[in-house]
């Protein structure tokens, strides 16, 4: 995550994502909400965080 910070990446290296998971570096209703809406803001929410079939 630092060095995401350091490039500007990863909403500043807020956050890891993989396939099948979401950290959020700083803990906290409030730091995670601003990760979303980072996320959505970026276009990224759908990709990072994918639907799942029923």
């Amino acid at each position: 995550m630092r060095r995401w910070a350091a490039r500007g990446e990863a909403l500043a290296g807020r956050y890891f994502w993989c396939s099948d998971g979401l950290i959020v570096r700083d803990a906290g209703i409030t730091n995670m909400t601003q990760v979303l809406a980072g996320l959505i803001r970026n276009g990224e929410f759908t990709r990072i965080l994918r639907r799942l079939d029923d």
